[in-house]
Parts: structure tokens; C-alpha cells; sequence
């Protein structure tokens, strides 16, 4: 009796599983793309909220009045200012590509015990964030300077 001795893989085989493996990759794909952008639109809102803190932070801790503008000086920037004389205190903030702000309902001032107030309208002052597949993050800033990010 002769033994035959078969090692590897068919040509058929092979190709069954590569034909798996791309069926697989064609479905996880859009999947992990949109996965990639929302992380872009959630780490976009928590740089902002984290700005905002900043700011808090600094006009105690400097003890002067700092105001946070939005799509300043260009859409899809933001900056810390002097509410005095609108001086920069820190760099132009930028969003991520394909994230901008959305609804903004007011700048943000803060005063010398960390309090809110808004430009024009009384707080909370929403902000809203969004990117090209319109999802949306929105930032609330209450009056005693807590910063939400739901």
C-alpha cells in the first residue's frame, strides 16, 4: 500500500478565503470610516470645551475678565481674549477639517471669580459642533462656569 502525502492548501481553497477576507474587509470599511469621523467631531468638541476651562481657569488665576470667541478670526476658529480691549491671551484654535461650529448662541465672558456671562444674551450659552456628515455635539455653559458636554 502506497501512502500519498498532500501538504499546503488548494488553489480552490485559497481562493475561497481570500474571497471571504474581502467580503469582510468591504463590510467593516464605511463602518470604520464613519467610526473615524466621529471621533473627529468628539475630539473637536472636547478641545473647545477644554478652551473654555482654560479660560475659566486663567481669569481667576490672572484675575482678569477673558472672553472665548467663536468662528473668530476665521469660521471654524476660536480664541481666548481680554474682554477689555479684545487682546489675544492665547493662540487662534483651529477645528479639525470637516468640523465647524454649528449654532453658537453667544461668546463667552468670564469674570474674576469664574463666572459666565454672555456677550449679548444671558447664559447658558450653547455651542454647537458639527462635521460634513451632520452629526452634532452641543456644549452648554452655564452661568456658574460649568462646562457640559453630554
Amino acid at each position: 500500500m502506497t501512502r500519498t502525502r498532500t501538504d499546503g492548501f488548494s488553489l480552490i481553497e485559497l481562493m475561497i478565503v481570500a474571497g471571504l477576507i474581502a467580503v469582510l474587509a468591504g463590510i467593516s470599511v464605511p463602518m470604520i470610516a464613519a467610526g473615524m469621523t466621529r471621533y473627529s467631531l468628539i475630539s473637536a468638541s472636547q478641545q473647545v470645551v477644554s478652551t473654555i476651562r482654560a479660560a475659566r481657569y486663567q481669569a481667576v488665576g490672572k484675575n482678569m475678565r477673558l472672553r472665548v470667541r467663536f468662528n473668530y478670526p476665521a469660521d471654524g476658529q476660536y480664541q481666548i481674549l481680554r474682554a477689555d480691549d479684545d487682546s489675544a491671551v492665547g493662540d487662534i484654535q483651529f477645528l479639525p477639517d470637516g468640523a465647524a461650529f454649528g449654532d453658537v448662541s453667544d461668546d463667552i465672558q468670564i469674570d474674576t471669580s469664574g463666572r459666565v456671562t454672555g456677550v449679548v444674551d444671558v447664559p447658558p450659552v450653547t455651542i454647537v459642533v458639527t462635521n460634513d456628515d451632520a452629526q452634532i455635539r452641543t456644549i452648554t455653559v452655564s452661568a456658574s462656569g460649568r462646562v457640559q458636554l453630554p
